[in-house]
């Protein structure tokens, strides 16, 4: 058994229900709308769309009633809308008011925030003919595809790096839970690779975009279910970038916080304060003697850190190139990600992770004559 499969349940979302529980749900009965929604933003009717929303919003009474799965369906659906009027020109609560109250209490019952997530529109989401998605095209179906082969990884990933921040560098617990997230890091390579033989950048500017704009509830703005709220910024906190990434990165992934499940959240508040991994690592090795074989767990947990680091540097690379086509003046509509990020700050990021990466290695490097 891995050691995250071993640990004991660490957040509200490990509840007594499964994912697979609230695909199979359709509280608000949006499974036969699907087609209406698909022919109203092809048509960019929005007046369809608000009246549908109109008629299936659940009442107060009604989310009172609701478990907390039911809540995850009805966000999941409602928010289907909420990205199809908003990207057809209007602001969804302008035109219908009361659903603010009914959002903020599925946020209040769910513990997320008072929209749709990625969570919404990928772990929660069924596939196959009832999949719910903005436009019903085969790349919008890929593009979920890529998604939902990371996303369930790095939300172990993060989990993981709860065990790794409490464990020795040099420990046989450190060197297994690397390993560990060197593999689940790794996904997100094939999870971008799928992008790139799948889906134009064309079509995610042009088409994708503009349905993850973000909403107005209230006084606050809420971006939509973009992938770059995957919690890779979380994992990259505490693997490198606590105290080795940039301001305006740092203040991305506390932005981003905001929209992933809520036992993360205290510990993004942890890592914020703390030594990255690889800093815990480069400082061992530094202690450790030249003269001197590596301890065994010492050497693999190093190895496995720098396995995790190189994935996350070619995951990088790729995105970065994606971002570049996508957010070409010729071809996007938008300055920013769809999770708020630049592609300057991408390239940055990028850039860090390389060089991040190079150190790793020469550390590793400089004792590796005498591991026999």
């Amino acid at each position: 058994m891995s050691l995250l499969h071993a640990r004991a349940s660490s957040g509200p979302d490990e509840l007594a229900f499964s994912d697979e529980h609230v695909r199979a749900l359709d509280p608000i009965h949006f499974d036969r709308f699907l087609p209406v929604v698909w022919r109203a933003n092809t048509a960019g009717d929005v007046s369809t769309l608000l009246a549908l929303i109109r008629e299936i919003a659940p009442s107060m009474a009604d989310v009172e009633r609701m478990s907390v799965p039911e809540t995850l369906a009805t966000m999941r659906d409602l928010g289907i809308l909420l990205g199809s009027i908003k990207r057809n020109g209007t602001e969804p609560l302008s035109e219908f008011s009361e659903l603010e109250a009914v959002l903020r209490l599925i946020a209040q019952r769910s513990g997320l925030i008072p929209r749709d997530t990625i969570h919404h529109y990928i772990r929660w989401n069924p596939m196959g003919r009832r999949e719910r998605m903005y436009t019903g095209l085969p790349m919008e179906r890929l593009l979920m595809a890529a998604v939902r082969i990371s996303l369930p990884r790095l939300s172990d990933a993060v989990d993981l790096c709860a065990v790794l921040d409490s464990a020795e560098p040099g420990d046989l617990t450190f060197a297994l839970a690397t390993n560990e997230l060197a593999a689940l890091v790794g996904s997100m390579e094939d999870s971008i690779d799928t992008v790139l033989a799948n889906v134009t950048p064309e079509f995610f500017a042009k088409t994708m975009r503009p349905f993850f704009e973000e909403i107005r509830v209230g006084d606050e703005v809420y971006l939509g279910p973009a992938a770059a709220h995957v919690p890779l910024s979380i994992v990259d906190l505490l693997v490198w970038a606590c105290d080795r990434g940039g301001d305006e990165y740092l203040e991305f992934a506390d932005d981003s916080v905001v929209y992933g499940l809520q036992h993360w959240k205290p510990l993004h508040g942890k890592w914020r304060r703390t030594k990255s991994l690889v800093t815990r690592v480069t400082d061992e090795l530094q202690r450790c003697s030249a003269e001197e074989a590596l301890p065994l767990a010492m050497y693999a947990s190093a190895e496995a850190l720098c396995r995790t680091v190189r994935s996350l540097m070619v995951f990088r690379g790729k995105h970065l190139t994606i971002a570049k086509k996508a957010y070409a003046t010729d071809v996007g509509l938008y300055e920013l990600g769809s999770g708020g990020g630049s592609v300057a700050m991408l390239e940055a990021i990028t850039n860090s992770t390389r060089a991040i990466s190079t150190l790793l290695r020469r550390s590793v490097t400089t004792h590796l004559k005498d591991v026999s």
